[in-house]
């Protein structure tokens, strides 16, 4: 990542350099396909005007875009014009020509401006390209730790034990689960059917591994079945119900998930019972869910994302639209 910070800083510095060059360039032509030599006066006032725009720029770049970037409009709009009439003041001490020069001034102001937040944007799309990237690779590692497999061997180990009859089953849906992961992983999206497939095989084991301490209440509404979503997105927030619930007053764990999926829009909601003596587990699953937030932001902007919890109660809404 430093490597490319650093390699994008040479070739800020290389368009610099190479805007600047074309600008004089661009100057300086005239006095090149004339046949009769140019008064003293030209190459001086060309060597003001370059001057004084490359003054205008920079002090718009470094002093006056910070107020536009805080949204200080008026304020900003104020500034660059005191800013630059003054330059142009001062270089038509030299030049003669106050009008030219504000203009001249103005302008390369105002294309300078667009070019950085071009540019800006530009960078900053490929930042959130790489940020996708790490966050893909942090998702399956994640979903493929070892937390995941100790858990699902201990459903299969108390199985064989409470009721080996039902082992290979366990087994089979075990190998779909992790079929699916490798799967679909690899994609940018999954049908949201498949994906709600492998939630009831998840949700499944555990039910075994919490046997009679635990209530999961499972509603689904699905009106339609070929829309699309990222793969392993809702997961996250359904393993930390488990991982970070509890019982509560002496209760069962209960987890109550509802799932609506229609042709414009998911809706997921999941609360589950929160152990007042596991607060900093809390926040541990707030932590958890980083990188399903920036997936999120990545993937699908415009989504609506909502997570409120209690001593009693931690509940998540998600809603996205198709």
């Amino acid at each position: 990542m430093r490597n490319a910070k650093t390699t994008i800083f040479h070739r800020g510095l290389l368009l610099h350099f190479l805007f600047w060059l074309s600008v004089l360039a661009l100057l300086i032509y005239p006095s090149l396909i004339v046949d009769q030599p140019l008064p003293n006066d030209y190459y001086r006032n060309t060597f003001s005007l370059f001057t004084s725009l490359c003054i205008s720029v920079y002090t718009n770049r470094y002093l006056l875009l910070p107020f536009y970037k805080r949204k200080k409009y008026i304020l900003y709009l104020i500034l660059m014009l005191l800013v630059i009439t003054a330059i142009s003041y001062v270089e038509s001490i030299l030049c003669e020509n106050f009008i030219n020069s504000f203009i001249f001034n103005l302008l390369f102001v105002l294309i300078t401006s667009f070019l950085h937040f071009y540019r800006k944007t530009y960078l900053e799309n490929i930042h959130l390209k790489e940020l996708q990237d790490s966050v893909e690779l942090k998702l399956l590692k994640e979903h493929l730790n070892p937390h995941f497999f100790f858990n699902t061997l201990n459903i299969l180990y108390n199985a064989s034990i409470t009721n080996s009859s039902k082992l290979p089953d366990f087994i089979v849906s075990l190998g779909t689960m992790m079929r699916y992961i490798f799967k679909s992983i690899e994609k940018e999206k999954v049908l949201v059917i498949e994906e709600l497939n492998f939630i009831d095989v998840y949700l499944n084991f555990e039910k075994i591994r919490f046997s009679d301490h635990i209530k999961i209440t499972y509603n689904k509404d699905i009106q339609v079945q070929n829309q699309y979503i990222p793969p392993m997105l809702l997961m996250p927030f359904i393993e930390n119900a488990f991982k970070h619930g509890g019982p509560i007053r002496n209760k069962k764990l209960e987890i109550n998930i509802t799932i609506i999926v229609n042709k414009s829009f998911l809706i997921f909601e999941i609360k589950n019972t929160n152990s007042i003596t596991k607060t900093q587990n809390l926040l541990s699953s707030v932590r958890g869910i980083a990188n399903t937030k920036k997936r999120l932001e990545i993937l699908i902007p415009n989504h609506q994302l909502r997570i409120d919890s209690t001593k009693d109660y931690y509940c998540v809404y998600l809603k996205i639209p198709f």
